[in-house]
């Protein structure tokens, strides 16, 4: 049961606790809180918590990310230099996200990552389930106009996703294609019914990468 309440608590930290108390100056935290207030916290938390305690499949698919194959892909992962840049350009933006990181790596049992200097009813269960319950919980209406607002108004803002556009999409790609690790990952994801090339091309789409 411990487990539980700890997952509940980094559901809460995620979305909750990710952007430091503001101050006085405006900055690329206060424009990141401004998403996390729109994100209905206690529902995502107790969904979290339904499907932990009552569905197998999605245990089965937590029981994997505290495996070796993830540690392994989870090393890979943040060893990139693009995905290094990012943490640290946030980092220097006032946002603790290797704490956050590092607290979701203790309870997965993972490595830490280090900066470098410079009740409702189930549907059908499992993890493609709650992605899609996860996902109906959220105002996508509004984080999409919060977004575009952000763009125009906020120079900060305008700024961290100007280096997310700019990022090297190849070395990405090159990771996912070249890594038995990740393969095997994106491998249980479909096997669990999460449709991963389509978030892959959303993703892609997103950012203005080609394959």
């Amino acid at each position: 049961m411990k487990a539980i309440f700890v997952l509940a608590a980094l559901v809460a930290v995620a979305t909750a606790s990710f952007i430091p108390a503001p101050v006085p100056t405006r900055g690329l935290k206060d424009d990141l809180q401004d998403f996390v207030n729109l994100l209905p916290v206690d529902k995502l938390t107790d969904l979290v918590v339904r499907y932990f305690t009552t569905d197998k499949e999605f245990q089965e698919a937590f029981a994997y990310l505290q495996g070796e194959e993830f540690a392994a892909v989870w090393d890979q992962f943040f060893a990139l230099k693009e995905v290094k840049d990012v943490l640290n350009y946030l980092e220097g933006a006032g946002l603790e996200v290797y704490e956050l990181l590092n607290q979701v790596a203790d309870f997965l049992g993972v490595s830490h990552v280090k900066p470098t200097r410079g009740v409702k009813s189930l549907k059908a269960g499992g993890l493609s389930a709650f992605v899609d319950e996860a996902l109906a919980l959220l105002p996508l209406k509004e984080l999409k106009a919060l977004y575009e607002e952000k763009l125009k108004t906020s120079p900060e803002f305008k700024a961290f996703f100007d280096k997310l556009f700019s990022a090297d999409f190849q070395k990405l790609v090159d990771f996912y294609q070249n890594s038995k690790e990740a393969q095997a990952m994106v491998q249980k994801l479909r096997e669990h019914g999460v449709d991963v090339d389509k978030f892959f091309e959303l993703v892609a789409g997103f950012f203005g990468w080609g394959f």
